[in-house]
């Protein structure tokens, strides 16, 4: 199933904390299942008409916890972390 990002602009709240927010939500709400693709950096900075930079921090900090995979040429992935 396909996650769907989405950044609210008058939130207050940075847009990479953002993403980074709904894509744990739906990794415990189990809307993604391990091994489920993310969206490119790319197409989903283009879809959030936000910096690509942005979404590559969000990307990046999820890695760092584990949540999520990046495979070189291949694209981001859901991890087997739980929230």
């Amino acid at each position: 199933m396909a996650i769907k990002i989405t950044i609210d602009m008058k939130s207050g709240v940075p847009f990479y904390r953002q993403i980074i927010d709904q894509v744990k939500s739906a990794i415990a709400t189990g809307m993604v299942e391990p091994g489920d693709r993310l969206p490119t950096v790319r197409q989903l900075a283009v879809d959030l008409s936000v910096n690509p930079n942005t979404v590559s921090r969000a990307y990046t900090e999820l890695e760092l916890t584990g949540l999520v995979e990046t495979q070189l040429g291949s694209g981001t992935f859901v991890g087997q972390r739980k929230v």
